[in-house]
């Protein structure tokens, strides 16, 4: 008899550390998955993309035509322009306003009258976008941005 409860003590000693344990463990990843690090985004970013635009066709382009700069960020959320100059010498500018997903590895964000992006925080000073425009004539694009300031 005084076997059977040492052993039945035992039992449940255990099995009250291994739940605490695992009591323990989700709830460190619970906090884990909701602390991600949002990146810093402000700054002016540059860099070379390949496009299509249907009825021109496919082109690509260096770094330094095309800027995205995002001026504000709240959190997850962020606001800027894109500028550029088009092929009369005219600067372009876009006012965007965009989000970063809950685990600070994807952007989104819309382009006034001028598309959406989509796309992927590489590191702290490297983004990947892809552009789609369904205005008249479609085109799309995928850049890829450094920060440069």
């Amino acid at each position: 008899m005084v076997l059977y409860i040492l052993l039945y003590g035992e039992r449940v000693y255990m099995e009250r550390l291994i739940a605490g344990f695992c009591i323990f463990v989700a709830f460190f990843c619970i906090v884990g998955i909701t602390t991600a690090d949002v990146p810093n985004l402000v700054g002016n970013w540059t860099g070379h993309y390949s496009e299509y635009n249907n009825g021109k066709g496919f082109s690509e382009q260096e770094s330094g035509f095309f800027f995205l700069n995002i001026t504000e960020q709240n959190e997850r959320i962020f606001a800027g322009y894109t500028q550029y100059t088009n092929n009369n010498g005219t600067d372009i500018i876009h006012d965007i306003a965009g989000v970063i997903s809950s685990d600070g590895t994807e952007i989104s964000f819309a382009e006034q009258n001028n598309g959406y992006s989509t796309g992927q925080v590489i590191g702290p000073d490297e983004l990947e976008i892809s552009y789609l425009n369904d205005n008249d004539p479609i085109s799309v694009a995928i850049d890829t941005f450094t920060r440069i300031t």
